[in-house]
């Protein structure tokens, strides 16, 4: 089964991301490492950096991949910067 897990080097998902590739699982990880590290993800999988919000490298990944899940776990989480820039939450 082919899975993309978008946020895949945040701690929530890194976890996910080493149970999908210890069960084996093709696992593809979209994230921005903006608060994710690379190197929290199980050198199993495949990492894509990148922005969810990209809609042309969403399209590409899923007809190259033909993923059978999307499990979603990217968001930001900072409060105090959400009050402070709300527009970029």
């Amino acid at each position: 089964m082919a899975v993309l897990v978008t946020g895949g080097a945040g701690y929530i998902g890194s976890h996910m991301v080493y149970a999908l590739a210890d069960a084996g699982e093709e696992v593809v990880v979209l994230d921005n490492l903006s608060t994710g590290f690379w190197w929290a993800i199980s050198p199993a999988a495949r990492l894509v950096e990148g922005d969810i919000g990209d809609e042309a490298l969403l399209g590409q990944l899923t007809r190259d991949h033909k993923f059978d899940a999307i499990i979603h776990f990217a968001g930001s989480i900072v409060v105090p910067e959400s009050v402070s820039d709300p527009l970029a939450y």
